[in-house]
C-alpha cells in the first residue's frame, strides 16, 4: 500500500539539500495575490501548477518582487510546469 505524506510546515525546512528527505513539494497558484514569498515556494516546489488566471498573478506579480530585473529575464525564469482549467480569463499577454 502507498503512503501518502501531507505536510504544513511553514515556513519551509531549511534541510542542507543532502540531508532532506524525498519530500515532493507542488506549488498551486490561484487567482489571489502572491505573497513577497512566492519565489521561495516556488523554489522550493517540484511541481508549479496556475489554476487558470493564477497564470496571470505569476506573469504580472513575479516581476514585480524582483523590481531591479528586467521583467522578462523574470516572467522566462517564473514559467508555470501546468496550467489548468478552462484558460477563459488567461489573458493573451500570457501566451505571448
Amino acid at each position: 500500500m502507498d503512503i501518502m505524506h501531507h505536510s504544513s510546515t511553514f515556513p519551509l525546512p531549511t534541510i542542507p539539500e543532502n540531508q532532506r528527505p524525498s519530500l515532493t513539494y507542488a506549488l498551486v497558484v490561484l487567482n489571489h495575490n502572491l505573497p513577497g514569498f512566492a519565489p521561495l515556494l516556488w523554489k522550493h516546489a517540484q511541481l508549479r501548477l496556475c489554476a487558470d488566471s493564477g497564470a496571470n498573478r505569476v506573469y504580472d506579480e513575479i516581476p514585480l518582487l524582483f523590481s531591479r530585473e528586467d521583467a522578462s529575464d523574470v516572467r522566462r525564469r517564473y514559467k508555470p510546469d501546468i496550467i489548468k482549467g478552462d484558460l477563459d480569463s488567461v489573458t493573451p499577454r500570457f501566451w505571448a
